[in-house]
């Protein structure tokens, strides 16, 4: 499940690509460092990731929410809570926080609590978020059924 996490931080981040020479953005690493587990079913998950901003701003990933599906139902709703600001024209190491509820317990268990034996091809994200830069501009991005192997694939 962690890898889910990160992959979807990844893939909101480098969605943010799309003015002010976005293109030069790089990222570099996604690690997770924190998992705080409130209950069964919510946890807040911390993630730290190192990116190289070749851009002429200073980004923040100013909001992000979404959900991770299993053949079509909902397993899982993710939120942004804090991000940090990723500095133009330098590699930056910035962490961002979610808040993770996983929204169908049962599918936890058909799939056996291993989570490395889980494939990545049963599992789609939906997800939309919003990228802001130093001046306040503002891009927002969606992404509907997107198969999380093939986001995989992207970057």
């Amino acid at each position: 499940m962690r890898r889910f996490w990160l992959i979807a931080l990844v893939t909101l981040t480098a969605l943010s690509t799309g003015c002010n020479r976005y293109s030069e953005i790089e990222i570099i690493s996604v690690k997770l460092t924190d998992i705080k587990i409130h209950s069964t079913s919510r946890a807040e998950v911390e993630v730290e990731y190192i990116v190289k901003n070749g851009s002429t701003r200073d980004l923040t990933l100013s909001g992000a929410d979404g959900f991770l599906t299993k053949e079509r139902v909902n397993f899982a709703q993710f939120t942004l809570i804090e991000s940090e600001m990723i500095e133009r024209g330098a590699t930056t190491a910035s962490k961002a926080r979610f808040k993770v509820e996983l929204l169908d317990p049962l599918s936890l268990f058909s799939m056996g609590l291993n989570i490395n034996s889980w494939k990545m091809s049963d599992f789609e994200i939906d997800a939309r978020g919003t990228i802001s830069n130093d001046r306040g501009s503002k891009r927002t991005f969606k992404f509907k059924n997107l198969p999380l192997e093939k986001m995989l694939k992207r970057f």
